[in-house]
């Protein structure tokens, strides 16, 4: 009976309709982790400042929140929208003022998209930090060069990189008006608009680009020591202390022929300026370009795109090395912009035992391979003859014993020069016998416009003068070939 009735109970409630009111959305409620901070002078929070925050729904769920750093909410007021509970605020005070109070306002948003009607509010008190920036070394850091430099540099600051407005730079003079790069530019090429002026009006490539920036530096001096002060500036024009890149001597252009001298001393430079000279070609500039003092190059460009900027102030360029390995490596990397300039170059390179046949270094040369015979070393004698390949060029002879002589198979379309007459040492049987394969040593390239840009010799042309008639040589490339 009690379980019928119970039943009978049951059947009548599922037959009548719910009665009453669907109840109202209840607006969450939204907290802050800190809800009060007490701060004053220099015990303030630095910018960088990470706020923390949760949010509860009586009747549903907490699906997003919104901020906003207004300090009074009206209804103009914009709200940001962060489905976060963290987030980390770049809070500056403004330009000229070193703190400040910042109040935040984070409300919870439910998921039927209402928002808590009284949201947390914080008052953030800060003081700004001074950001700082030091000099960072290039691949090399010149003692002397041509006017076009870089220079390379790193910012920070303590309240955070986005808290970083810019950098001001200044030649030799910091009480002048700066130059000023945006804080997300790191290094900059300076190069003279006018390399032969003794007062140096600079454009400013930002990152290496190819493009200039819309204004010009001044303060670069040639023929002087020259320094370059940094400094890193903050959204509340808070500024570092200077630094300042070692000192370098910047050398006016004087000339548009370029002496290149690879090798570690001023060798043979009078050799190349005396037959210049007979030429017409009197007033020369000169790099010496592996000079080193502890193992740091003095003369080489921070970087080779710097490198190549100063080539290519140049119409002419004459290299001699003994070192084929940097001068060819260098050289390649470094000379783009002056061949496309319509630049010419005359390189004598001594190439030993120890480079590398298969280098690709030789890619921008005339010469496509190295003659390398196997177990034999081919030599130069005293007084052998090279024969001039091309009419009305002069034959030359040696002045000393060469022990390893190179010689070379052109590239298509390249001019063979000169072959010289060498010796063929048998490794094996060490003896000596005429050699009778490829001999040239000596060949040209042209341009696109078919006109010769590049001479290269393997030999040392100061090696090359036993018939005292060098000056006819130069005279056949400087003044026939290149035009000058």
């Amino acid at each position: 009976m009690m379980i019928m009735g119970l039943g009978a109970l049951l059947t009548g409630s599922c037959s009548r309709d719910f009665l009453g009111e669907e109840a109202l959305n209840l607006a969450p409620e939204t907290y802050l982790v800190t809800d009060t901070i007490i701060r004053f002078g220099d015990d303030r929070l630095e910018s960088e400042v990470t706020l923390q925050w949760w949010g509860d729904d009586e009747d549903g769920f907490v699906t997003g929140y919104e901020f906003t750093f207004d300090e009074v909410i009206t209804d103009a007021t914009i709200w940001q929208y962060t489905e976060s509970q963290d987030s980390t605020f770049i809070l500056a005070p403004p330009p000229g003022e070193d703190s400040a109070d910042f109040v935040f306002h984070i409300r919870a948003i439910d998921n039927h998209n209402l928002a808590d009607p009284t949201p947390a509010a914080l008052t953030v008190p800060v003081k700004n930090s001074p950001p700082a920036i030091i000099i960072i070394p290039g691949l090399n850091t010149p003692k002397k060069s041509f006017p076009a430099l870089r220079y390379y540099w790193e910012s920070s600051d303590p309240d955070g990189a986005q808290n970083l407005s810019h950098v001001e730079l200044f030649f030799n003079d910091t009480t002048g008006t700066p130059y000023i790069l945006p804080s997300t530019v790191t290094s900059a090429i300076f190069q003279a608009q006018d390399p032969t002026a003794l007062t140096l009006n600079c454009e400013v490539f930002a990152n290496g680009g190819t493009i200039a920036e819309d204004i010009l530096m001044n303060g670069l001096m040639a023929n002087a020591w020259n320094k370059l002060y940094v400094r890193a500036v903050d959204q509340s024009n808070a500024k570092s202390a200077f630094a300042i890149a070692d000192s370098v001597f910047v050398k006016q252009v004087h000339s548009t022929v370029l002496l290149v001298n690879g090798y570690s001393t001023a060798t043979n430079e009078a050799f190349y300026m005396s037959h210049l000279s007979a030429n017409g070609i009197a007033v020369v500039d000169t790099m010496q370009i592996f000079e080193s003092v502890g193992g740091v190059y003095t003369q080489q460009s921070a970087d080779n795109l710097t490198q190549g900027r100063i080539f290519a102030m140049f119409d002419a360029i004459i290299w001699f090395s003994n070192n084929a390995d940097n001068s060819f490596s260098l050289a390649q990397k470094t000379t783009e912009s002056f061949f496309n300039n319509g630049g010419k170059m005359l390189m004598s390179v001594y190439i030993s035992s120890s480079f590398d046949p298969l280098s690709n270094f030789l890619d921008f040369t005339p010469i496509a391979s190295l003659v390398n015979p196997v177990d034999t070393t081919l030599i130069l004698d005293l007084g052998a003859s090279l024969s001039a390949e091309v009419a009305d060029w002069p034959d030359l002879q040696g002045t000393s014993i060469v022990g390893v002589v190179k010689p070379i198979n052109l590239q298509i379309g390249a001019t063979p020069l000169y072959t010289a007459t060498l010796t063929a040492k048998d490794n094996v049987a060490l003896t000596f016998t005429p050699w009778t394969g490829v001999s040239t040593v000596m060949a040209s390239k042209t341009d696109g416009a078919g006109q010769t840009n590049f001479v290269i010799s393997t030999l040392e042309l100061n090696k090359l003068d036993g018939l005292l008639n060098m000056d006819s040589f130069f005279e056949k490339v400087m003044i026939d070939e290149f035009g000058f």
